[in-house]
């Protein structure tokens, strides 16, 4: 499509790039030991907020090149398996192994947003939190290569 999107995928990137940078040190600490309730609560608004600009990246494409967004009750679900199929305008956004590594990450996004956060229980947050770094650099790696890639970015 236009470089905008381009633009708008890569600012994406930037984005929870900085996100993730920016609790670094969070992330260490609970490698270290648990956490307490207040970094509990801030470990899943950062996993909530990750998969919500992933998951914005998704609706770019699907609005801007598939021309079509899911909307049935799990369209959330059908969004992401949308992204690892590709079609006549573009090539899957992620492979089926990001789909697969970003799942948890959107089951868990479900949970976070009705939820209270006393309800957070660590050793459910555990692996995503140690997960995180290396998901996103799998996701990225494909966002990146799409950008590079895609006929319409690229003349």
């Amino acid at each position: 499509m236009s470089s905008d999107l381009k633009q708008d995928i890569l600012d994406s990137i930037e984005d929870i790039g900085d996100l993730l940078t920016s609790y670094e040190s969070l992330f260490e600490t609970v490698k270290l030991r648990s956490p307490n309730n207040i970094e509990l609560a801030a470990m899943g608004t950062i996993l909530h907020s990750f998969y919500n600009g992933v998951e914005g990246v998704f609706l770019l494409v699907s609005k801007q090149i598939d021309k079509t967004t899911p909307d049935n009750s799990s369209w959330h679900q059908s969004l992401l398996n949308q992204m690892m199929t590709a079609t006549e305008e573009r090539a899957n956004l992620i492979s089926p192994e990001s789909g697969s590594l970003l799942a948890p990450y959107l089951k868990f996004r479900h949970f976070f947003r009705h939820a209270y956060a006393f309800m957070l229980d660590w050793s459910r947050l555990k692996p995503l939190a140690d997960d995180l770094i290396a998901v996103w650099g799998n996701v990225k790696e494909d966002l990146t290569t799409f950008c590079d890639t895609h006929t319409s970015f690229n003349p």
